[in-house]
């Protein structure tokens, strides 16, 4: 009989960190790129230094450091709280961080190469960027816990 196949890989609690980044990387370029390719009219890539490649990869980037570098202040908050949030408090959460961090990079679109036509827009991707990323991230929790 044939063993079934297992993941031998360990556990590095260290390297969550650079996973979540990684991932969260992986999931905006992705929302980023189909929100350009459905939307052309609402979401722009690149400037006329900046190629749409490069805009969907500086873009991805800065909104995966921001989602990175606000996960230790919803733990924080957890821990004051004394209890752990539930899914729809962290998806809350992160649609204001994401909202945040569109618009942020929208409005210096010349250094990014990100463009949307207006706030609304901005509150469209920040929701979608929510719900890929919460995928994401309890993928990747269910993962974590499966290993330890």
């Amino acid at each position: 009989m044939a063993k079934p196949k297992t993941n031998n890989l360990p556990f590095v609690p260290g390297m969550m960190t650079p996973i979540s980044y990684g991932l969260l990387f992986a999931a905006n370029g992705l929302v980023i790129s189909l929100a350009n390719t459905w939307f052309p009219q609402y979401v722009v890539l690149g400037t006329v230094n900046i190629s749409a490649l490069w805009a969907v990869l500086l873009s991805a980037g800065v909104l995966a450091l921001i989602g990175t570098l606000t996960m230790p202040f919803f733990q924080e908050y957890e821990s004051r709280r004394g209890r752990m949030l539930s899914d729809k408090e962290w998806m809350v959460g992160y649609l204001v961080v994401n909202f945040v961090g569109v618009w942020l990079v929208a409005r210096v679109s010349e250094i990014f190469g990100l463009g949307v036509t207006s706030w609304m827009v901005v509150l469209g991707l920040a929701a979608v960027l929510d719900l890929v990323q919460g995928f994401v991230m309890m993928g990747l929790e269910k993962y974590k816990t499966q290993k330890q």
